[in-house]
C-alpha cells in the first residue's frame, strides 16, 4: 500500500482539531496515541549498488539543526511541525549549530552534533578517499506532524536538488 494522501489528510485534520489542546498543554503521550501513522507495506528499498570511492555523498539529519546566525529556527511551536529544510555546508563547527527539535533529548548533540549529523565522519572519509566525493550542501530537517505538505511540497523540491549536485548515496540519519 503506497502512501494515501487521499486518506491520510482527513485523518490528519480530525487528528489536529482532537489534539490540538493536548498538543497546547504538553501532553504529547496522549496525542502520539491518535496520530495517523502511515504503515505501507511496500516501502520501495534499494540495495546499496556500486563503490563508494566511485560515488557522490551527501548527509541529512531529522535532528533539528540550523546556522544560529544565518537561518532561522524551525518552527517548533505548531502542531504541524516544519516541512523545510536547512542547507548546511560541510565546513560546519559546532559553534554554528542552533536546535530547534522538541522531541529529543539536546544533551549529547550539543557535545557533538556529529551524534545526529556525522558530517565531520564524512568529510574524514572523503579526504581519506574511501569516499569519491562529499558535496559541499547537506541538509537538516526537523520533526514534521503533516506528512502531506512535506510529501506533495518538501520532498520533490529536496530530490530535484540532490540530484542536480549530483548524490549517488543520501545518508540519512533519522532522530
Amino acid at each position: 500500500m503506497p502512501f494515501d494522501l487521499d486518506a491520510f489528510e482527513p485523518a490528519y485534520k480530525k487528528w489536529v482539531a482532537e489534539s490540538l489542546p493536548d498538543y497546547r498543554a504538553g501532553n504529547m503521550k496522549e496525542i502520539i496515541k491518535k496520530y495517523p501513522f502511515v504503515a505501507p507495506d511496500d516501502i520501495p528499498w534499494t540495495a546499496y549498488n556500486g563503490q563508494p570511492s566511485d560515488q557522490t555523498f551527501a548527509v541529512a539529519t531529522t535532528g533539528g539543526l540550523y546556522l544560529k546566525d544565518s537561518q532561522p529556527r524551525f518552527d517548533t511551536e505548531s502542531i504541524h511541525g516544519d516541512v523545510s529544510y536547512r542547507e548546511i555546508p560541510k565546513t560546519v563547527r559546532q559553534e554554528d549549530f542552533g536546535i530547534a527539535h522538541k522531541h529529543y533529548d539536546h544533551s549529547l548533540t550539543e557535545q557533538d552534533f556529529n551524534i545526529v549529523f556525522p558530517i565531520q565522519r564524512f568529510v574524514e572519509l572523503d579526504a581519506e578517499g574511501i569516499i569519491g566525493k562529499l558535496t559541499d550542501t547537506h541538509y537538516s530537517f526537523s520533526y514534521v506532524n503533516d506528512a502531506a505538505s512535506l510529501v506533495k511540497k518538501t520532498v520533490p523540491e529536496f530530490i530535484s536538488r540532490i540530484k542536480a549536485a549530483g548524490v549517488d548515496v543520501l545518508f540519512l540519519v533519522p532522530v
